[in-house]
């Protein structure tokens, strides 16, 4: 890469983005849609191809990415609510009693959410990564290498040799989207492996998954081998949806006043029906719409955002 490039304001704004707390390569990598490959060889500057495409595709995300809604001194991706709390109290229990805690809940109801927030509030001692889609051993540990701030191993026992050295009682290993793993085996076997991290290292474990997922680690093909994870800690089922306050919580960190009685109704429906999802989802439109305008979001921004993405084929 030639200087023009090393200084180029997308490659500027990459290195800024990939420092911010809770980032890390694995994730910039989806949100960014590039490769790990790429990444690092824009990041190390010894980008081996051309150089200046992938510069214009990543100053197309840089301007999408600083384009999302901020509200002064507030963090709209992580907002404090009621569910927010309620998973970093068993976050603390699974750390300070070196527990299995399995954290399940709806699809949309926070979880993910939440232990961003926690990463992002003990930095040094916790270890958070998403389930690998299709999970084996090898790629379960190549996620938690990158996680928890280590090299990458040439093999799986080296792997797993540094993770063990790493990882002591004042961690807390956070597992996310581990509803992937439990219907095939080697996604198990891919939870045995952090099992007997947890077992020597006697840091505490988070299991985060679906209420789907929860059926399966009882109920489903691999109930018996899942037992050994289950009896090392406690469950935490979280709510079924939000309640009010929370979801008044999420509409004043939009800077949004009380609304009628109408569009309440239409919130209190999509929440039942979705939890978070699709009440912010909306909001993250209306706010967006309102932005490009130059002016204040307002709820009936908020319903012709509703109306605009109710729409389904039928």
């Amino acid at each position: 890469m030639n200087n023009t490039q090393l200084n180029h304001p997308a490659r500027i704004w990459l290195k800024e983005y990939i420092e911010q707390p809770g980032m890390t390569k694995t994730r910039a990598s989806d949100e960014l849609g590039i490769s790990h490959k790429v990444l690092n060889a824009l990041l190390e500057g010894n980008y081996a191809g051309n150089a200046d495409n992938q510069l214009a595709k990543l100053d197309e995300q840089r301007k999408r990415i600083s384009a999302i809604v901020r509200v002064d001194g507030v963090d709209l991706a992580h907002i404090p609510t009621e569910m927010m709390q309620r998973v970093w109290r068993a976050a603390d229990s699974a750390k300070i009693a070196h527990l299995c805690m399995l954290l399940a809940g709806k699809s949309q109801i926070g979880k993910t959410t939440a232990c961003e927030a926690y990463k992002m509030r003990y930095p040094e001692t916790t270890i958070f990564f998403r389930m690998p889609t299709m999970p084996t051993v090898s790629s379960m540990v190549c996620e938690l290498l990158e996680a928890a701030g280590l090299p990458k191993a040439r093999t799986l026992s080296e792997g797993l040799s540094l993770l063990r050295e790493h990882v002591c009682a004042r961690h807390l290993i956070i597992a996310d989207e581990v509803h992937i793993a439990l219907t095939r085996r080697q996604g198990v076997d891919a939870l045995d492996a952090l099992r007997e991290i947890f077992d020597r290292s006697g840091c505490g474990l988070m299991l985060v998954l679906t209420d789907v997922g929860a059926q399966d680690v009882v109920k489903g093909t691999y109930a018996g081998r899942l037992a050994q994870l289950e009896r090392r800690g406690e469950w935490e089922i979280l709510p079924e949806w939000p309640t009010n306050r929370d979801i008044r919580a999420v509409w004043e960190a939009y800077g949004l006043p009380e609304p009628d009685s109408d569009t309440q109704r239409q919130i209190g429906a999509l929440a039942r029906r979705s939890c978070f999802g699709q009440f912010i989802h909306r909001l993250k439109l209306a706010a967006s719409v309102a932005q490009q305008e130059a002016r204040q979001l307002t709820w009936p921004d908020f319903i012709d955002a509703a109306s605009r993405m109710a729409r389904r084929p039928e």
